[in-house]
């Protein structure tokens, strides 16, 4: 006797109960925040360990608001190339942003997505060191951000390991800068990146953030566009225009 058991649940939601399967591809997705979803610390990474929440961020309208005290630890540490997607309001902060980041201070740069004060700027940090000489320094490449109305954009940065990219999709800016000479970025597993702030003393100004992710590979144009055009249809559903 063969017993069928019918369901009106879709299948992908039987195979991943935390009801999240995005079409685009996860490879390399080592982190995945998705604050509008009730749980700041899930990691929907696949096979990603949870984050530590520190503090109390507040939640509204799925849209996370993190700063000095109240922040994310997500353990997970730089790697030799990166992309870093954040989906938050643009404002003209009086400090700098911290997105997504692993800065520790002058010389533990590590990686960061923020926006910078004055323009302001969009813009992606990363550690890097010409391996001849053995000589650090900080590269970084930058966008203005043209709207800063508190609306929020689909904004990304991306390392390759000798090129950075920045660029904010909803308004379509952006910018590109390749590293001259032999320098090139670098893994440091000490620095692990935190949701709205660095790991310096640094005070941040406030960001409202509703989805962070940490690709430990640089994304392709289309890779980064199918997540975009996975987001703005979610945000979609929820009247919200990315």
């Amino acid at each position: 006797m063969v017993m069928v058991i019918k369901s009106n649940v879709p299948s992908n939601i039987i195979a991943n109960p935390d009801g999240w399967n995005p079409p685009f591809t996860t490879d390399g997705l080592l982190y995945a925040g998705i604050y509008g979803r009730g749980n700041l610390s899930k990691n929907y990474a696949p096979g990603g360990v949870d984050a530590v929440v520190t503090g109390s961020p507040v939640v509204s309208n799925h849209f996370a608001t993190f700063d000095l005290n109240n922040f994310i630890e997500t353990g997970v540490p730089t790697t030799k190339e990166t992309t870093l997607i954040t989906i938050s309001k643009r404002i003209n902060p009086a400090k700098r942003q911290y997105f997504i980041a692993s800065y520790r201070g002058t010389n533990d740069a590590g990686r960061s997505l923020v926006t910078d004060t004055g323009n302001p700027n969009l813009a992606m940090y990363s550690h890097y060191k010409d391996p001849t000489t053995d000589v650090s320094s900080v590269q970084f490449a930058a966008t203005k951000q043209d709207i800063t109305d508190g609306t929020p954009a689909f904004m990304y940065g991306r390392d390759t390991g000798k090129k950075l990219t920045i660029k904010n999709m909803t308004s379509q800016t952006g910018a590109n800068v390749t590293v001259p000479g032999s320098a090139e970025s670098f893994t440091n597993p000490a620095l692990t990146y935190r949701i709205g702030r660095s790991n310096s003393s640094e005070v941040p100004e406030a960001s409202t953030i509703a989805v962070a992710m940490i690709f430990g590979r640089a994304l392709s144009d289309a890779e980064i566009q199918a997540a975009y055009d996975y987001f703005q249809a979610y945000f979609a559903r929820r009247s919200i225009a990315l």
